[in-house]
């Protein structure tokens, strides 16, 4: 997720690059920041997409909040928290004076419904079905006290609780329909409320009257200086660049490469910075015959040359050393087990029973060693991708990168009609690696049983970052240790084909 902090005198860039015509803005001032996708829903509790959570995150604040310098949790609409020693048990004792947008207060009854609501939500919710694994329920032991029980050990919770995912929405929003709050029929505590939503076109937001409880690293402790937030939808990225140096925008949430050489010291600033969480990575659908065998993802990771991305990333990426970030505990340099080896992709092949057919890609018996990966036409990747398909086809894999529109995108996603797709997650917290590779995850692997990870069978890697272990007592060397074991477990393997920090 991208977060713009409720003052906007920063705008994070994570992924991608951020420019922005005037980093300062007087009191009372508007800024427009263009979107490169549609805002297809606005309800934090259902959403996994960036561009949706942009806007989220200015309509809900959280439990906790999380250091961006140090990863420290620290206070935010929790004042302080206590956890048993299993990790079973979390009690949170709020602030005062916090109300939503509709002026309901925002007490320890609100924050159990909100937790309900997400685990009722289930498959609806990708992200928060993660951080709620083993939620037994939660009670508020009195107006300002919740505890929040689980059936095992949960050591991410804490971490967790700063996500937008976990975001508090007022009683009366959680009392309609999962449709109406994604199309905006919702209250936050947050900074901002709805002026006006057009999925398609723009949300225009305005400063709440009255707010003073940002998270304990906010340098405005009060009413956001930016009084009108607009989120532009403009998914061509020659239309929102020219509207950026026009003044027309007053950010860009995604430059692209080749726009980087138009900003210097005049006009609009380039800024990045290195997110925490899972990097870009190419995500097999383990249901197709041909990837379901290890040695054939083995292969795909072995032929890319990912030092040939470097030209085609933006500013702030650069291809991966892990399937974590730097910016996440527990990273550690993998590049080594992310090489160049072509020699190694072609004898894994033949050993499975891959032979070059007369078009140079492979086959075995009737059936073709031919992959779509499915993308958005919005995402900035696509020459990044033909890349990796002509490099793989030097190994006798056929890739088709297939640039789809933003609803049969998410639909073929949601269907597992694909053979790779590419995945980013965002989180400052080793077992963000659980959102992604358990059965029980948003699960893009479809994968069907039961799944461990083992670092002795790095041939067919398997998730056990369980949500339960280590408690969030343990020191964090020790903690991000099982992290360490399944980042290398998955990167090996797949040698995924990443980008990141």
């Amino acid at each position: 997720m991208l977060r713009l902090t409720s003052v906007l005198a920063c705008c994070a860039v994570l992924a991608a690059a951020c420019a922005t015509a005037n980093a300062e803005r007087p009191a009372g001032g508007a800024l427009t920041a263009g979107l490169a996708q549609a805002v297809s829903c606005l309800d934090p509790h259902q959403t996994p997409q960036t561009q949706n959570l942009n806007v989220s995150r200015q309509l809900v604040d959280s439990l906790t909040d999380q250091d961006p310098r140090t990863g420290e949790i620290v206070p935010w609409l929790a004042t302080s928290w206590k956890v048993d020693k299993q990790a079973e048990r979390f009690t949170f004792t709020l602030r005062d004076g916090v109300t939503f947008s509709d002026g309901a207060p925002l007490d320890a009854a609100a924050v159990v419904a909100n937790l309900d609501d997400i685990a009722k939500l289930g498959a609806r919710s990708p992200l928060g079905s993660g951080y709620l694994a083993g939620y037994a329920g939660a009670s508020a032991l009195d107006a300002k006290t919740v505890e929040v029980r689980f059936e095992a050990p949960s050591a991410q919770f804490l971490q967790a609780t700063s996500m937008v995912t976990l975001g508090m929405l007022s009683p009366g929003t959680l009392g309609k329909t999962p449709e109406q709050r994604c199309a905006g029929g919702l209250a936050g505590s947050g900074p901002y409320v709805l002026d006006r939503v057009a999925l398609n076109e723009e949300v225009r937001l305005s400063a709440r009257t009255g707010y003073a409880w940002p998270g304990a690293p906010a340098a405005n402790r009060g009413v956001p200086r930016v009084r009108t937030l607009t989120f532009a939808i403009v998914t061509d990225p020659s239309a929102r660049h020219g509207s950026l140096l026009s003044g027309q925008l007053d950010a860009d949430l995604q430059v692209l490469q080749q726009d980087q050489r138009s900003f210097g010291e005049q006009g609009p600033r380039l800024l990045s910075a290195t997110r925490p969480g899972i990097v870009y990575t190419l995500l097999p659908n383990e249901s197709r015959p041909a990837l379901r065998d290890p040695s054939v993802r083995r292969a795909i990771g072995a032929a890319l040359d990912r030092s040939r991305f470097a030209p085609l990333l933006a500013a702030g990426e650069r291809p991966a050393t892990d399937v974590l970030a730097t910016t996440t505990p527990g990273y550690k340099d993998r590049s080594a087990g992310l090489a160049y080896a072509p020699d190694e992709a072609a004898r894994l092949l033949d050993a499975a029973g891959w032979r070059r057919g007369p078009d140079g890609v492979r086959v075995k018996g009737s059936q073709r060693l031919s992959f779509d990966l499915v993308y958005s036409a919005n995402e900035p990747y696509g020459s990044l991708y033909q890349l990796m398909a002509q490099q793989l086809a030097e190994a006798g894999i056929e890739l088709r990168p297939t640039p789809l529109d933003d609803a049969t995108n998410s639909a073929r996603q949601g269907s597992g009609d694909y053979d790779f797709v590419a995945w980013a997650v965002t989180r400052g917290d080793p077992t963000v690696l659980a959102s992604v590779y358990p059965v029980k995850s948003a699960n893009p692997l479809r994968r069907t049983g039961r799944t461990r990870w083992t670092a002795r069978s790095p041939a067919s890697p398997r998730c056990s970052i369980p949500p339960s272990a280590p408690a969030p007592s343990t020191p964090p060397p020790r903690r991000s240790s099982p992290a360490g074991t399944a980042s290398r477990s998955s990167s090996r393997p797949r040698r995924s084909a990443s980008r990141g920090g």
